[in-house]
């Protein structure tokens, strides 16, 4: 189904609007069809995207107090113990005697 709808634009804007319209050989309607299917599909993905955003900085700072009022147990590069990590079955001990989970 398509719906009418009646908009209301500066003259300089409708200029500006026929005149692509017209260079891209569409109709006034269908560039603003794909306008706002265009402006409508980056929000989502820009809200998308600034959500992403705020888990991995609540992530990020949680890895930051993680060691706070813990004994460090291991002293080796925290990058050194993820590359163990990802190689090992989650079930195997690790060589420090825990468990990869």
């Amino acid at each position: 189904m398509t719906a009418k709808v009646t908009i209301s634009l500066p003259d300089e804007l409708l200029t500006q609007l026929d005149a692509e319209a017209t260079q891209l050989s569409i109709s006034r309607s269908e560039l603003v069809q794909e306008s706002v299917v265009s402006y409508l599909g980056k929000t989502a993905d820009e809200r998308a995207a600034e959500v992403r955003q705020a888990r991995m900085a609540r992530a990020l700072e949680a890895l930051r107090a993680f060691p706070e009022g813990r004994a460090v147990s291991d002293d080796r590069p925290a990058l050194d113990i993820l590359r163990e990590v990802r190689g090992t079955d989650d079930a195997a001990a690790l060589p420090g005697g825990g468990v990869a989970r």
